[in-house]
């Protein structure tokens, strides 16, 4: 059985949904964090714009969204 199998990605969507469009700090389960503009969804991806770049993560690895000041640095690390 796959992650993919055992995850409904309707359910994810709809709990950051109000995060689209906005400049989020998010940390992920990888202990990775970004920060970004949350662009919107594609399947089992958030799909985000860090510092011009599109970037693709996948939805169960999102751990914690915050709200970012705007002048804040784009990254990824």
């Amino acid at each position: 059985m796959t992650l993919e199998s055992t995850i409904n990605p309707r359910h994810l969507r709809e709990k950051y949904q109000s995060w689209v469009g906005k400049k989020v700090m998010v940390g992920l389960t990888t202990f990775h964090y970004l920060c970004g503009i949350w662009k919107g969804f594609d399947g089992y991806y958030a799909v985000f714009t860090i510092g011009g770049v599109e970037s693709r993560i996948l939805l169960h690895e999102v751990d914690n969204v915050a709200a970012a000041e705007e002048h804040l640095a784009e990254y990824f690390k």
